[in-house]
């Protein structure tokens, strides 16, 4: 859930992957309790999260032809109410990416400033 402008082309198209297999292992109603325990995924934004990579994608000139289409009450009726409404930590995820991988770092760094990161790492 960190800004796709950041993303080094590995993590932006991880991504980008990693949501139609959400999708995929939704559709088939296989437990997802692992990526919510891990806080690796919000349902309510899946496809708003998706089209945000996607429209990346295309900023940089690469190909994106994989439309990410489902109707919520379908794709959600086996979770629960809490699993539906999670929410990912923001900051965690963004302290997490830039701490892990150098090209994210350098591109947070670049396109967005340090700002939020001094602030995340304020005590």
């Amino acid at each position: 859930m960190c800004d796709p402008k950041i993303m080094c082309r590995q993590h932006l198209l991880g991504e980008h992957n990693e949501c139609h297999m959400f999708l995929g292992s939704l559709r088939k109603k296989i437990s997802m309790n692992g990526y919510f325990k891990n806080d690796l995924l919000e349902p309510l934004s899946l496809k708003s999260r998706h089209d945000a990579l996607a429209e990346e994608i295309i900023r940089r000139g690469y190909n994106h032809t994989s439309i990410l289409e489902f109707s919520d009450e379908v794709i959600f009726e086996y979770l629960t109410d809490i699993q539906i409404d999670h929410k990912i930590n923001k900051d965690n995820s963004l302290m997490l990416l830039l701490t892990r991988c150098n090209q994210c770092n350098q591109n947070y760094l670049k396109f967005l400033g340090g700002e939020q990161l001094n602030e995340m790492f304020r005590v």
